[in-house]
């Protein structure tokens, strides 16, 4: 189809051109408008469907224009704003009406699926400009596919190179005193106008420049082919070592699904790249009859694949991440029954049946991507009842572990409407303990998941700073005294407790072993951040004495920890050597060089 490709008008050129820059502006003005507060375009019931109706249809008009008085363009157009539109409006009512979720965890999912549909479905649209159906000879459809790829690249391309000539130019200007440039070039309109060019006059070049298109394509093909028989080998030599290791090693691994959907993919897309169209097989014997049991073992990778993804499931619910990782792994497991399918049924030339797999497994990926984000599959209501049934197991705990914790977050923050609504309803839950009333409360409570993403109005009483500081059971209350310090200091001894949000735990203990007890107050509602400061009271006055700051990057020992500290099991360790001190200075810390060399303290 590349050969035969219609040669471009100078209208439609212009039009290429100004669609990119139209969509330059529009993407400015949704961020102005955010800036300035105006409606819609401040709100993300706005913002979501503005920015994937302005990504996603200018970029197929631009990547499928061929002539604009054809009514099928424009019907086209229209259709795409009709799907990509409702499927946005869809997405923005689950992440809104929930103030402090965290978007990025809810829309990440939803963009990167809206950007493969529009990917996968764009060369039908462009069969039908060319033909007037739908359906097509696969040939075109393979061809439009490659071609659009390539010109993505060379949008990334083109984009590059234009704003390396562009700091080239500001940095010229800069040496002899001159910042016009400099300041011009960092504006925001123009970054975003001149961003728009460049990308409009890449994807101008790569449709008019058809013969070089080509030659890239064959090049990178070539470079495929190469790569096909060392992905195969690869493949196979691993699946001949598991007889040995067994599949313990793979159930224990967190990255089993990601890797082995990864070596699933590569091979899909090399093998495509080496059959193309109909191609006969470029290998000899050996190599064909390599790569044909490799293609006959991806199902095997892609069921281990499912089961590591269905089991994770089993154990910590439904997320809207695991929801997606379950459909990626179900698409590559289509192509895989599909390839080992191809490669088993020969039928005269080398995977003359991929064709018919590859078209069948598109359109399927288009309908599941199109259901997951409508109100069919719902991947958040999915979610969000998992992880309440979850929590409603465990809301007459005594103490609220960190999973439950985690979940109650993950509803909170990560689960649009429906996570608030289901916190609204398990407020209401009979027989939950104490612990997980306050738990609760704190988390609906909180205006954002972390504490550096939002400040609190600071206490104005002792009793107002009590409240956000919980002390475990069996421990007395803090001390009014020790309150009114902390609130006297200005901002507090600890900020993170009156300042910020999240949850802050003071335990009683004897930290000088001077045999009075201090009161060590953690801040201990971060994923992975822990900080305590040690206040001490001398001649009826409180004041903090001394603070431990630590990240703890290892998910168990965080979970230890922060177990630890809500429950009171905090103990004091002498440290092995004393500090010294040489005259009069300052006494400095000896570092053990043996591991756990600190003893208890009597």
């Amino acid at each position: 189809m590349d050969d035969t490709a219609p040669t471009l008008a100078r209208r439609e050129k212009s039009a290429i051109v100004l669609l990119a820059l139209l969509q330059s502006l529009l993407l400015y003005l949704v961020e102005y408008g955010d800036g300035q507060g105006w409606p819609i375009l401040s709100d993300l019931s706005g913002q979501v469907p503005w920015y994937t109706l302005v990504l996603v249809v200018p970029s197929m008009m631009q990547l499928s224009l061929q002539r604009l008085d054809d009514p099928r363009f424009w019907s086209n157009t229209v259709l795409a704003t009709a799907i990509f539109g409702a499927a946005a409006a869809w997405a923005a009512w689950s992440v809104t009406g929930a103030p402090g979720t965290t978007a990025s965890a809810t829309l990440g999912p939803f963009a990167v699926s809206m950007a493969l549909i529009a990917f996968v479905a764009l060369p039908y649209l462009q069969v039908r400009l060319a033909l007037g159906r739908f359906g097509a000879p696969y040939d075109d459809l393979f061809a439009l596919a490659w071609q659009n790829a390539l010109t993505l690249k060379v949008v990334c391309v083109m984009t590059g190179l234009g704003w390396l000539l562009l700091t080239l130019w500001q940095a010229l200007f800069q040496l002899i005193g001159i910042d016009l440039f400099h300041r011009l070039f960092s504006e925001d309109p123009f970054i975003y106008m001149a961003s728009g060019l460049f990308a409009g006059l890449g994807v101008l070049v790569a449709r008019t420049q058809h013969r070089a298109m080509q030659v890239a394509r064959n090049v990178l093909f070539a470079i495929f082919t190469g790569f096909l028989p060392l992905a195969a080998f690869i493949a196979m030599i691993f699946l001949l070592t598991l007889p040995f290791t067994g599949l313990a090693p793979l159930r224990a691994a967190a990255s089993t699904a990601s890797t082995l959907s990864l070596l699933v993919a590569a091979l899909v897309l090399l093998l495509n790249a080496v059959v193309q169209n109909g191609r006969a097989s470029p290998y000899p014997r050996a190599l064909r009859w390599l790569v044909d049991a490799a293609m006959v073992a991806l199902p095997v990778f892609a069921g281990i694949a499912l089961h590591a993804v269905i089991v994770r499931i089993d154990e910590h619910g439904w997320t809207t991440d695991r929801f997606w990782a379950l459909v990626a792994v179900v698409m590559l497991g289509a192509y895989a029954l599909g390839y080992a399918w191809a490669a088993l049924r020969p039928a005269g030339a080398w995977m003359t049946k991929l064709p018919r797999v590859n078209i069948a497994a598109s359109l399927l990926l288009i309908g599941i991507g199109l259901l997951g984000n409508s109100p069919i599959l719902d991947p958040h209501r999915l979610a969000v009842a998992s992880q309440r049934e979850r929590i409603e197991t465990a809301a007459n705990e005594t103490v609220v572990d960190e999973a439950v914790r985690d979940r109650l977050e993950y509803l909170r923050f990560e689960s649009g409407r429906r996570g608030v609504a289901a916190l609204d309803a398990l407020a209401e839950a009979p027989h939950a303990s104490k612990d997980f009333v306050s738990t609760l409360a704190e988390i609906r409570e909180r205006p954002a998941r972390y504490h550096w993403e939002t400040e609190r109005t600071p206490p104005e009483s002792p009793a107002q700073l009590a409240a956000r500081i919980r002390v475990p059971a069996g421990q007395p209350a803090l001390p009014e005294a020790l309150l009114a310090s902390v609130l006297v200091s200005g901002e507090g001894e600890n900020p993170y407790c009156s300042r910020y949000g999240g949850t802050c735990i003071a335990n009683h203990l004897d930290v000088d072993a001077d045999g009075r007890a201090d009161v060590l107050v953690c801040h201990a509602a971060e994923n992975d951040f822990v900080s305590c400061h040690v206040f001490v009271e001398s001649a009826g006055a409180w004041s903090a004495q001394g603070q431990i700051s630590t990240w703890i990057e290892d998910e168990n020992q965080r979970r230890t920890t922060l177990e630890a500290i809500r429950e009171g099991r905090i103990t004091t360790v002498a440290p092995r050597f004393r500090d010294i001190a040489f005259g009069d200075t300052p006494p400095k810390r000896v570092e053990s060089s043996e591991a756990n060399a600190a003893v208890a303290t009597p």
